[in-house]
């Protein structure tokens, strides 16, 4: 059988038990619900029971208006309250049958000793005895009423005792049927899915370890026994795996070495020619400028700006590919101090700038020291930049912390950029601004893009046209707050 099958099977015997226990227990509460009523039914009819039985006490005392008044709206009262079915049981509906019975009595005898006193003589001693009969019976009408009545209210009273009873011991049959279906599903669920989830994860311990060879040969056909027959077929497949990537590492070191060789001949081979158009297009300007005309010294001065920026072009891209070979050490640094001592050194190469530099110290990572000089750098010469045209110019370097971590930025409020496209300004040899207004080669936010990546972090940027940029970073490896 299926896992989902079981499930299926556990689930519904669960929800079934609870479905029957919820049913019983509702019946058991109606008993108790039915029988509360029926008291407090019964209770409200010995209160007016005995209300009447005080107006006529007080009707045979004294004759007086009032009290017949009161005996009359009374009498109603307990009319309304019997003419109602309140119990389904023979031996209670009789007993209601005689209050009914007694309470039509009782009233016609009333209105007897109320028409006898009102026609009566004074000293009629004949109609005074037997006034005094009627109000006896009267009374004793009475007090056999209220002592149905209480009888009734004594019943319900033990009828909801018993359908207590019975609520409690629904429940405690219901909870033996949960707990006996609950053992019986625990040991099904050992049996069928934790021991072998046990060997299953002793095998993942086995494999951990390098024993390729281990086997679970778990037997079924629900889905513990598949993946048992999938795990054994993947350590099969894992070995034979493995053996290629042995073999595909051997032939990446290969390919590493070659990177490096090519990287070598970029670095000396490429630059000595462009090195030499550029030392001669310099010779021709200064030996031979005073014979060429304005167009011919235009092609010479663009030789050589093209291929200077041919040679930043190979020390960015050279930059770039070290950047990803270079192996991280990771340690607590500075960036503050770090930023300051970048800020200060290009203070002295341009002092003609009017910059504000807003940079907070300390402010501690833990990251490659060597490759953060370089992403440190790369961001403030992209705020410098991006600031030359700005009258009042700042620089910002902190930390705020978002989401219980600290994330590090570097802000301007220079010309900014369109958010539009801002998924292309992480790219290589991408550029958001014209050359002729700020000049680079588009490679140095890549360089940083990839330093932070390296650390397993994260970069993004926040900006406006004419309002400035900040760019917000974050490292895992434990920036302090």
């Amino acid at each position: 059988m299926k896992i989902s099958a079981k499930g299926w099977l556990a689930t519904t015997t669960g929800l079934g038990t609870i479905a029957l226990l919820a049913v019983m227990i509702w019946w058991a509460n109606g008993e108790v619900e039915s029988a509360d009523r029926q008291r407090r039914r019964m209770s409200d009819v010995a209160r007016v029971l005995n209300d009447l039985r005080l107006v006529t006490f007080e009707y045979v005392l004294y004759r007086n208006q009032r009290a017949y008044q009161q005996e009359r709206q009374v009498s109603a009262r307990l009319e309304r309250q019997l003419e109602e079915p309140i119990f389904s049981d023979p031996e209670p509906s009789e007993t209601l049958a005689d209050l009914r019975r007694r309470s039509v009595e009782t009233r016609q005898l009333f209105e007897e000793l109320q028409a006898n006193t009102n026609s009566r003589a004074a000293d009629d001693s004949a109609q005074k005895l037997y006034e005094e009969l009627i109000s006896r019976k009267l009374l004793v009408l009475h007090q056999e009423s209220l002592v149905d009545a209480f009888r009734l209210t004594d019943y319900s009273t033990a009828r909801i005792a018993q359908a207590q009873q019975r609520v409690v011991g629904v429940i405690l049959a219901g909870l033996a049927l949960i707990s006996l279906a609950t053992a019986a599903a625990g040991w099904l669920i050992h049996r069928g899915v934790l021991a072998p989830i046990q060997r299953l994860q002793q095998a993942t311990r086995e494999v951990a370890s390098g024993n390729w060879s281990f086997r679970l040969d778990i037997a079924g056909s629900d889905e513990i026994g598949e993946m048992s027959r999938n795990f054994d077929a993947m350590t099969t497949t894992l070995r034979n795996s493995f053996a290629q990537i042995e073999r595909s590492n051997q032939e990446l070191a290969a390919l590493n070495r070659e990177i490096e060789a090519f990287s070598y001949s970029v670095s000396h081979d490429l630059r000595a020619p462009l090195r030499s158009m550029d030392g001669f297009s310099l010779a021709l300007l200064e030996d031979y400028g005073d014979r060429l005309d304005d167009e011919g010294r235009e092609h010479l001065s663009r030789i050589r700006a093209a291929s200077q920026r041919m040679g930043r072009l190979i020390d960015e891209l050279l930059g770039l590919s070290r950047v990803t070979r270079t192996e991280l050490v990771l340690r607590d640094i500075d960036l503050g101090a770090m930023a300051r001592d970048i800020a200060i050194s290009m203070q002295k190469l341009h002092p003609e700038r009017d910059l504000r530099w807003e940079i907070a110290e300390p402010l501690i990572v833990r990251a490659d020291k060597s490759l953060m000089q370089i992403a440190m750098q790369n961001l403030l010469e992209n705020a410098w930049k991006f600031t030359s045209k700005s009258p009042d110019a700042l620089i910002r370097v902190g930390s705020t912390v978002s989401d219980g971590r600290q994330v590090c930025f570097v802000a301007d409020n220079g010309v900014g950029f369109d958010m539009t496209y801002a998924d292309r300004l992480f790219g290589a040899f991408q550029r958001l601004h014209h050359e002729t207004d700020f000049p680079g080669t588009g490679i140095g936010l890549a360089i940083v893009h990839r330093i932070i990546r390296r650390h397993d972090g994260l970069i993004w940027a926040e900006a406006r046209p004419g309002q400035g940029a900040t760019f917000h970073f974050h490292l895992p490896g434990g920036t302090s707050p």
